[in-house]
């Protein structure tokens, strides 16, 4: 993974749905099933890529060491703090940045999630 240097570089990507998109989307549990279920997070570094209002960040972190979601739409990530505010759910973090240039050192992950992403 490439070390960002500017989020801002990638314009319009990732702004296509609104923040609340997932909405439309099944529940993290439904799909942590059908990718084999929590064990492939639980106790594992997690990035969420592309993670919109955090859904998918949100469904990991009771199971996961560490949650990042990242999103290119600041709204998205508001959203997403929020929602992590107020489900009590501290261990997940969400930044602002694109999938082109992650601002993390290669294999600080275990998993890399990119839910309803393109």
């Amino acid at each position: 993974m490439a070390t960002s240097t500017s989020a801002a570089s990638t314009s319009a990507v990732g702004r296509l749905l609104p923040a609340n998109s997932s909405l439309l989307r099944p529940p993290p549990q439904h799909e942590l099933r059908e990718y084999g279920g929590i064990e492939l997070v639980r106790r594992k570094r997690v990035i969420d890529i592309g993670c919109g209002d955090g859904r998918m960040a949100l469904g990991c972190a009771p199971y996961a060491s560490e949650v990042v979601g990242v999103d290119p739409d600041p709204d998205a990530i508001r959203l997403a703090r929020v929602k992590a505010r107020e489900l009590g759910v501290a261990k997940a973090e969400f930044r602002v940045g694109v999938a082109q240039e992650l601002p993390f050192q290669d294999e600080h992950f275990d998993v890399a999630i990119l839910s309803w992403t393109l």
